[in-house]
């Protein structure tokens, strides 16, 4: 399995947030491939950046692009909806966001690597909340 960065876990890497950073070491002794982000993730970041206008912005992207993006698909679609009616009928709300990346790391048979305590209620999907 593959680690999958949250976009939670991206601007704490590119704040070089000492915690985060120690737990991602911890992790990749364990999973050596290299971590890889959902297209949600890279949309969240990058409108970050646009919206903050960091003065490092180039940097800010530069860091963002080191990482694969997995790539939406119609498995993806299903995935989505699958998930969208389950958790309505349960009662339980998500963002059209967090179940588009659930539904990426779900297809693609990785773990989400976040910060992000909502995804805790996602049985299906395999994760690691930090």
């Amino acid at each position: 399995m593959i680690l999958i960065f949250d976009t939670s876990i991206l601007v704490d890497l590119e704040r070089i947030k000492k915690e985060t950073i120690d737990r991602i070491r911890k992790l990749s002794k364990s999973y050596q491939s290299p971590a890889e982000i959902t297209f949600m993730s890279y949309y969240e970041f990058l409108r970050g950046i646009k919206l903050k206008k960091p003065k490092n912005c180039e940097e800010s992207i530069e860091f963002l692009n080191n990482f694969k993006v997995i790539r939406v698909t119609l498995k993806t679609a299903e995935i989505l909806s699958d998930l969208k009616v389950k958790y309505d009928k349960l009662g339980i709300s998500f963002s059209i966001t967090d179940l588009m990346i659930a539904s990426q790391v779900i297809e693609n048979h990785g773990i989400l690597v976040t910060r992000d305590k909502d995804f805790e209620k996602i049985e299906e999907l395999n994760k690691i909340i930090l």
